[in-house]
């Protein structure tokens, strides 16, 4: 009679031959699905509630039964959203109790993806080594594969590359994908118009020395040797290259045109544009931050537009508008005490000469505890971005892009910037049109099953670090 139970453990220790990964959905999705294909693909095999078991049949239908009866590792997503979420903490405490009645050894891998700090781990795995995905998917799995290969996970020949292949054709096929209808796709390109002649002012000093004019002229200009390359004419820098630096020989107009054909003016118009986009925002009094790779954007600080939102023409055509500034609420577990992050939207606008004239807008997000006092750290503000923004879809950039096109123009309907005392660029508040002859349908991750019941059994919870409002939308809801 005594000998049933230990057939069964037996039966059940050889079927254990599947790698689980339990996650926060959908919060988690883009990693989870990834990190299931890439495991796949090196031939072990994979269940996840967004693949089920991928390459094979479905033979469990319950992520309790994966982890009670077929799992080798439970690989446990860990991530903010993941370490506060009762679905994942439930599948976390089923396998840790699991893993300690059947003496499973490094039964449990977490697998840590974001900024959440080691002290603020759950305790069911805070004596378990983490493996680190946070700064490199790459590098971590590099170490997972090789912590299976030490631990003798069986691999499965049903589980390949060809296997994946064959379940994303099914999923999303490019018969089923494609459209055979054109589609227009905005662009995050603002085209640009600018005064059709130029000015190479020749400039002197009155004295022996190097000739060398100002930086903050009033007017967007470029020097290259005795040549002061800009749209304003000469009188417009008088008493203003300081007191030994003139224009001994103010310029006749060149054709843009023809120097942007015959000559290397491509590169000094570059930096006219540039010139003149950071004119204009001292102008606007938008304060200016440099990001790490030194390039330059502005931001809105608390309370800088009214209700800290800005009102725009949606790509629907009706008006709308979105925040600029929001605030997460996050509770420190050893005081009880909430704590505001805000965070603060920021444009970037890189200048193109080449293949159509225009500014390349980038948007950004940057984090303050106070609304107005940016933080130092740039590691730390990249790892709150990744936080914040995340479920952060197309529309939302998209849309909070247009309506800082639409505050630019102020009172115009164009963005314009001063060249000159009767010189000036302008840019069209609308991006840049695409026409694709083909359109397709968009794979969602959040889509990837087609039994969603089964993804999240226990809903999208909100939790404390999770808690996201626009403070200008508050009242509004």
């Amino acid at each position: 009679m005594e000998r049933f139970p230990v057939a069964k453990c037996k039966q059940e220790e050889k079927r254990r031959d599947t790698l689980l990964l339990s996650h926060a959905n959908p919060e988690d999705n883009e990693f989870t699905l990834w990190l299931a294909l890439q495991l796949a693909s090196h031939g072990y095999k994979v269940w996840s509630d967004l693949t089920r078991l991928l390459g094979g049949e479905v033979f469990w239908d319950k992520i309790e039964d994966v982890i009670r009866y077929g799992a080798a590792k439970a690989l446990y997503v860990l991530s903010r959203t993941s370490n506060t979420k009762d679905g994942p903490l439930r599948e976390l405490h089923l396998a840790q109790s699991l893993a300690r009645k059947e003496q499973l050894e490094d039964f449990v891998i977490p697998l840590h993806i974001d900024d959440l700090p080691h002290g603020d781990e759950t305790i069911e795995i805070t004596r378990i080594n983490s493996v680190q995905f946070h700064r490199s998917w790459a590098a971590g799995f590099a170490i997972l594969l090789e912590k299976l290969t030490t631990d003798r996970v069986p691999k499965d020949p049903q589980f390949s590359q060809m296997a994946v292949a064959d379940w994303w054709r099914m999923k999303f096929s490019a018969e089923q994908g494609i459209r055979k209808e054109t589609e227009e796709y905005l662009s995050n390109w603002f085209t640009a118009r600018i005064p059709p002649r130029v000015y190479y002012h020749t400039v002197s000093r009155k004295s022996i020395g190097k000739i060398e004019v100002p930086m903050d002229l009033p007017y967007p200009a470029v020097q290259q040797g005795i040549a002061l390359i800009t749209f304003a004419e000469a009188a417009d820098f008088e008493d203003k290259l300081g007191p030994e630096i003139y224009i001994s020989e103010p310029s006749k107009p060149l054709e843009v045109e023809t120097l942007l054909k015959e000559t290397d003016f491509g590169k000094h118009l570059f930096r006219l544009l540039r010139l003149a986009w950071e004119h204009m925002l001292v102008e606007r009094q938008l304060p200016v931050y440099e990001l790490a790779n030194k390039a330059r954007c502005f931001y809105f600080p608390k309370n800088h537009v009214i209700n800290d939102k800005l009102f725009f023409t949606g790509v629907d055509g009706n008006r709308t508008y979105r925040a600029m500034v929001g605030f997460s609420s996050k509770k420190n577990p050893t005081t009880g005490i909430s704590v505001k992050r805000y965070w603060h939207f920021a444009m970037e606008a890189r200048p193109l000469v080449h293949p159509t004239l225009a500014y390349v807008f980038k948007p950004h997000v940057l984090f303050t505890n106070d609304g107005v006092t940016l933080w130092e750290s740039k590691k730390r503000l990249a790892a709150a971005r990744r936080n914040q923004c995340k479920t952060w879809w197309n529309d939302e950039w998209r849309d909070r892009t247009l309506a800082v096109a639409t505050y630019l123009c102020g009172d115009s309907n164009e963005i314009q910037m001063r060249l000159g005392s009767s010189a000036s660029l302008t840019v069209s508040p609308n991006p840049f049109m695409f026409q694709s002859p083909v359109s397709y349908v968009d794979p969602q991750l959040m889509r990837f099953s087609d039994d969603m019941d089964l993804a999240d059994d226990y809903g999208r919870d909100i939790q404390e670090d999770d808690i996201f409002e626009d403070v200008s939308e508050e009242g509004d809801e």
